[in-house]
């Protein structure tokens, strides 16, 4: 766990409940990271990352009135986003199938369940920033490769061209 280090990365957190942002600062202070800018919504967040150059954002799912799926929604598809393929974690409460299927459709290149170990979340940011997959800018999705695989479908001698 020493071997991660955050001290070089402007990071935003953003989550409604004071007491979750509180051990969200703590576990990243773990890893020596200062550069922390904290929002209580959606919307706070978005305007902190309008102002400042943001490495990697860290947002909860379940915030109002702006939620965490429609803070992904502004950065990738935003007019005046500054930064479309930003690495952003969504952190979920309960990670049913829905919002498994929200966080990925709507663009977020991570999901993480809480309550979480500052192992697990430095191992996470550092899987978004080094692993970054292939940014999709289609009609109907903006955000990182849905695929998590690489080579999904390999070539199979029985299987036919057509």
């Amino acid at each position: 766990m020493n071997d991660i280090d955050l001290a070089a990365l402007n990071i935003l957190i953003a989550d409604e409940n004071r007491f979750a942002l509180s051990i969200l600062r703590q576990h990243l202070r773990t890893f020596d990271a200062e550069n922390l800018f904290e929002a209580h919504s959606g919307g706070e967040a978005y305007n902190i990352l309008c102002a400042k150059p943001i490495d990697i954002a860290l947002i909860d799912f379940d915030m109002a009135p702006v939620s965490g799926p429609a803070f992904v929604r502004m950065v990738r598809t935003g007019q005046d986003s500054p930064n479309p393929s930003l690495p952003i974690i969504l952190l979920v409460e309960n990670a049913d199938l829905n919002r498994l299927t929200v966080a990925r459709d709507t663009g977020a290149s991570e999901v993480l369940t809480k309550p979480l170990s500052a192992k697990m979340l430095g191992q996470r940011i550092l899987h978004a920033l080094e692993n970054q997959r292939a940014f999709v800018n289609a009609e109907s999705f903006v955000g990182p490769d849905r695929r998590r695989r690489r080579n999904a479908h390999q070539p199979d001698p029985d299987r036919r061209e057509n």
